[in-house]
């Protein structure tokens, strides 16, 4: 049984105390309200609060009473079938359970012509306590502070874990919002409950923090420093593996091909120990770090595993060695891992995907029409470079994204004043969507 009443009219605090009718904070009752201020539901009956009242001598109440409660000026009355039906650990609960003069300690006042125990806090998030002692689950309304709702739920002694999964707050969520800067290392959240079902999973909790977390303990920094260096080592020696002054017969000298093949082992037991102590190894194949990882470790594997030397006798063999050769600048976006500048920037560009599009389409709409147009001005002039319109398409690309090689330049008056508009329309479209992108930077980075 439950309902919400209009709010009572203003009344003073009195902590402890009993407000009878000699008290100069007496709060009017119903009765005497004016006839526009009756409150919209019916009052308790006399016989009704006399099982509602604790007795004088501080007797205890029993479970099948009534209790009135109003908070900050919101009436309700709850069973104590209700009170103790999902939690017996609340405010409220206890509180049911004791006497009416240990009641008066708890709550901030107490109106005695209504059997009212009055508490000083939110009636809006009272609301979604009450929901909670019907239901079981609590739903938050979304113009409330999170920080603000937990404080309250604190206070009537409400865990954080009855939250509906549709109203779930993050946990982690403290700090000023701060938890993407403050686990931006972390590749994926795994709660510990993912691990609790599966084999040795206290160990690999322990191996996963340590691998993925460098802020878990010391030992996990340094790993991940080291990580870090090989990292850079490795991409030292694929730059200098192509000067010709570290190379013998086409090929980098021997000091080279041992730093690379140090540098693959380490990621390739680095990447086999991430994939051993996951808990979805679905998801962990399928994280974009992890596949940078796998694109960085197979060309190496494929090199110096499988015989090439046969597949150079096809033809477009050796086009297929280059780009698994290529594939190796991936290992450079192996330091998002260990950057949480590098991180951020990606997670930027991920939320800026529709400003991005735009952008792309505002480009390609703009191309289109310069790059046409130009060609109608320029393709009867004598050596015209302006030859067709994939030509002029590549001159409206530089001058729209404001680079301007002067390889192909306009000498007509016409294609001279479809360049400057290009060029001022370029200006625009590259300004536009900046503005919103900073947001999203400064949203992923937690400023």
């Amino acid at each position: 049984m439950h309902d919400i009443e209009s709010p009572l009219l203003p009344h003073e605090k009195c902590n402890g105390s009993t407000l009878s009718s000699s008290s100069p904070y007496l709060l009017q009752s119903a009765a005497e309200l004016p006839s526009g201020s009756q409150p919209s539901t019916t009052e308790v009956s006399q016989s009704s609060f006399a099982s509602i009242h604790a007795t004088s001598n501080g007797g205890m109440l029993e479970k099948s009473h009534i209790l009135v409660v109003n908070v900050g000026g919101r009436k309700a009355k709850l069973s104590m079938e209700k009170l103790f039906a999902h939690n017996t650990n609340t405010r409220l609960s206890i509180f049911a359970t004791k006497s009416h003069v240990e009641r008066l300690t708890d709550c901030d006042a107490y109106f005695d012509d209504t059997g009212e125990y009055y508490f000083e806090r939110s009636p809006i998030i009272f609301e979604c306590v009450l929901d909670f002692y019907l239901i079981g689950k609590l739903h938050r309304p979304f113009d409330v502070c999170p920080m603000r709702l937990r404080y309250e739920l604190d206070f009537w002694r409400i865990p954080m874990g009855k939250m509906a999964p549709c109203c779930t707050l993050d946990e982690n969520s403290n700090n000023h919002g701060k938890k993407e800067q403050e686990n931006g290392f972390i590749e994926s959240s795994y709660p510990p409950s993912a691990f609790e079902r599966v084999r040795y999973g206290p160990f690999r909790l322990k191996a996963w923090s340590f691998l993925e977390n460098p802020r878990s303990s010391s030992g996990a920094k340094v790993f991940s420093i080291v990580s870090a260096l090989f990292v850079l080592l490795s991409l030292s020696g694929l730059i200098l593996s192509s000067m010709p002054e570290l190379q013998e017969n086409g090929e980098p000298i021997q000091l080279l091909i041992t730093t690379e093949l140090v540098c693959m082992i380490w990621f390739t037991l680095e990447y086999i120990a991430r994939f051993l102590v996951n808990p979805n190894k679905l998801k962990f194949t399928k994280s974009p770090l992890n596949i940078i990882d796998l694109c960085t470790i197979l060309p190496f594997l494929i090199e110096e595993f499988l015989p090439m030397k046969w597949m150079k006798e096809f033809r477009g063999a050796m086009l297929v060695i280059r780009v698994m050769r290529l594939a190796r600048v991936a290992r450079i976006f192996k330091l998002a891992r260990y950057s949480t500048g590098l991180r951020a920037f990606g997670e930027t560009m991920r939320k800026s995907a529709a400003e991005l599009s735009m952008l792309g389409m505002f480009l390609v709409t703009g191309i289109m029409l310069f790059s046409t147009a130009i060609y109608f001005f320029e393709r009867d002039e004598p050596n015209s470079k302006f030859y067709s319109i994939p030509a002029s398409c590549w001159w409206c690309v530089i001058t729209m994204t404001t680079v301007g090689y002067g390889d192909l330049v306009p000498v007509t008056t016409g294609g001279k004043v479809v360049a400057a508009v290009a060029s001022v329309c370029g200006i625009i479209v590259l300004a536009f969507p900046i503005s919103m992108i900073i947001d999203k930077f400064a949203e992923s980075t937690g400023q």
